[in-house]
């Protein structure tokens, strides 16, 4: 998130790489329209065959393989808040994006999507996780061709001049920490956004609007980035981004 002091312990940096994005991905089979049946997420995920993160000019960064997955994935970082990622011949799951050591209800974060590719499932948006309670939560900002909309439909509402739709749904898997359970919080945008313009996330607006339909984050004290996933079979596509505090 937003704001440029980078300090990561390594026990945090490890319960991250442990599900930097377990999120919208996981369950694509499942119907939109299910309520709270939701998904069981296969959290052999768990056992990461790839992970690496660091600090780069004020930011925090993070690259995570599932275990098991084929294919070439290309990450680097940029100037400033900037870095690119490009991926052929991929299967399974990847997550990379660059941002804050710990996440906060009060950072408004530039961006600009320069360019989006991407055949497989997958985001592109703001992530992190809480904890007590655990929540992954995601500002979806656009997505590959599988949407990541399953679960419970909360409704819509207005956010730094773009429409948004509110999910949530409860996962059975681990959580961050190794315990059962969580819940994914999202607001994903109505119409996706279009790369090469600036634009603005006010996380206060999505983290109020989750407030008020009786989901309040917990402890934020987890990185949160500007995420790039994709999942799924010989995906291909390549993402560039650069964010900055508002």
């Amino acid at each position: 998130m937003v704001t440029g002091k980078v300090a990561v312990a390594t026990a945090i940096a490890l319960l991250v790489c442990s599900s930097l994005i377990s999120g919208c991905k996981k369950d694509s089979a499942k119907p939109a329209e299910k309520p709270e049946a939701e998904a069981v997420v296969n959290k052999s995920r768990l056992k990461t065959n790839t992970y690496q993160s660091g600090t780069h000019n004020g930011f925090f960064w993070s690259l995570w393989k599932s275990d098991g997955a084929t294919g070439t994935v290309n990450y680097a970082n940029g100037s400033g808040g900037n870095y690119s990622v490009n991926w052929s011949g991929f299967n399974g799951n990847f997550t990379c994006g660059k941002g804050y050591s710990v996440g906060s209800p009060t950072y408004k974060i530039g961006y600009n999507l320069g360019s989006y590719s991407n055949s497989g499932g997958g985001t592109f948006g703001w992530y992190g996780w809480s904890r007590s309670p655990y929540y992954e939560y995601y500002v979806n900002e656009t997505w590959g061709t599988e949407s990541p909309h399953t679960g419970t439909f909360l409704g819509t509402f207005t956010s730094d001049g773009a429409g948004y739709n509110v999910w949530t749904r409860w996962m059975t898997g681990k959580n961050i920490d190794g315990g059962d359970g969580f819940r994914q919080i999202y607001s994903s945008r109505v119409t996706k956004v279009t790369p090469g313009s600036n634009r603005v996330i006010t996380f206060a607006n999505h983290y109020n609007k989750w407030q008020s339909y009786g989901y309040t984050l917990g402890q934020l004290n987890i990185p949160a980035i500007m995420v790039s996933e994709t999942w799924g079979s010989n995906t291909a596509g390549s993402i560039n981004c650069t964010i900055w505090a508002q």
